[in-house]
């Protein structure tokens, strides 16, 4: 006697682990059958994924494969007459998975199994965790996989350390990395692949990033300088249109006429799908932005002519803008992705929405928007001015700041 049911007790949000539940034997047994689905896709009643989840038909199978496997044993040993007990049949169950499943593979499962609710940047960076551990492993370990169960304080710590030397990574990327390493650790725990975590000791460092901005001053000093190398103009030209549009680098490199639409009036808006998160976003077209559609509209360095900007890569950009704000004599760091926020920050500072801002932006969470949201000095003191403060309460508030 049996029946399959999605689990609650090892419910992940709204997420249950299908275990395969067995009665009628000496005592009961709940194997996992270490298939995560939203809860909502299980049909309690057919006893099998709903046909709308993306893997229904693989899961299904799966399922359908582990029945016939307790059917088979029950079955055999009935009509040779032997034993049938619960230990007997978890050893037969167990037999084929006794060897744990590995880093790898694991990593690899979670991005199978979440990739449906999982935005495609969140997908990217598991990815590349996978691909940044098998490097580890394959040159520096010469293992093809790690046992999950192996892991431990001084294999994450050693691999921190590969992060920092090997591949030059900032201690908020590998606080990231971690971050998505320990989510699918926990998944392994809730899935019962291993008891211990091996996280538990582990502790990564944050450190808190000042964000360069530009602010409308600054980029009307960069827009009024004379460049006479073609390929600086273009540089600059570049940068200032990521500027009055929030694009990213990415975004603007595959930016075509067909993403861009007539909108109320004489204004044209800029509709795409982001290349780093597949979101959608929509950017008013400002003069200063239509201006520079029309000044390259005919560029001989396009690759074709239904694109917008002809650019080229993004290392030589930002080398390039080193030069171009020394011109300018503005004395900060500043990258291609300083255009994205520059514009996050000044569209705010003009009193633009967050929730528009966001919009603009094609940001997934708000959230995301709020870190860009830096509060310059002319904004805080315009908000400081709308309170009618005695003299006195006004010094201690300013002495506090």
């Amino acid at each position: 006697m049996y029946f399959l049911c999605c689990s609650y007790r090892t419910r992940i949000k709204d997420h249950g682990i299908i275990k395969l539940r067995i009665a009628g034997l000496d005592k009961q047994i709940n194997h996992s059958t270490r298939i995560c689905i939203p809860i909502a896709d299980w049909d309690s009643k057919k006893i099998q994924v709903k046909p709308r989840h993306e893997q229904a038909y693989i899961l299904n199978k799966q399922i359908s494969d582990l029945r016939s496997k307790v059917i088979d044993f029950i079955e055999t040993r009935t009509k040779n007459n032997e034993l049938i007990s619960a230990d007997l049949l978890k050893a037969h169950l167990y037999g084929e998975s006794k060897e744990t499943k590995g880093l790898l593979d694991m990593i690899q499962y979670y991005i199978d199994t979440n990739r449906g609710r999982l935005s495609p940047g969140t997908v990217k960076q598991y990815e590349s965790i996978h691909s940044k551990i098998t490097k580890y492993l394959t040159k520096e370990l010469l293992v093809p996989d790690y046992p999950l169960d192996k892991l431990n304080y001084r294999f994450l710590n050693d691999y921190r350390i590969y992060l920092e030397a090997k591949c030059v990574n900032g201690p908020n990327t590998i606080d990231r990395d971690v971050k998505r390493l320990k989510a699918v650790i926990h998944l392994a725990q809730k899935l019962e692949i291993i008891k211990e975590d091996p996280f538990k000791n582990f502790k990564s460092q944050t450190v808190v990033t000042h964000r360069s901005t530009l602010n409308v001053h600054e980029i009307a000093i960069i827009e009024e300088l004379t460049i006479q190398n073609e390929t600086m103009g273009l540089v600059r030209d570049a940068f200032l249109f990521m500027c009055y549009t929030g694009l990213a680098y990415s975004d603007l490199k595959n930016l075509t006429n067909s993403q861009i639409f007539q909108s109320i009036g004489s204004k044209r808006i800029i509709k795409l799908q982001r290349h780093k998160t597949d979101e959608h976003c929509m950017v008013p077209l400002m003069e200063k932005a239509e201006a520079l559609i029309s000044k390259y509209k005919d560029h001989h360095s396009k690759p074709t002519s239904e694109i917008v900007f002809p650019v080229i890569s993004n290392q030589k950009m930002n080398q390039y803008l080193k030069l171009i704000m020394q011109l300018a004599g503005i004395n900060k760091v500043i990258t291609c992705h300083v255009a994205r926020h520059s514009f996050a920050t000044n569209s705010l500072e003009f009193n633009i929405p967050i929730e528009t801002v966001s919009r603009m932006l094609g940001h997934t969470n708000i959230k995301t928007t709020q870190i860009y949201a830096k509060i310059t000095e002319t904004k805080l003191m315009n908000d400081f001015a709308s309170f009618d403060l005695t003299p006195k309460a006004e010094k201690q508030i300013l002495k506090a700041i």
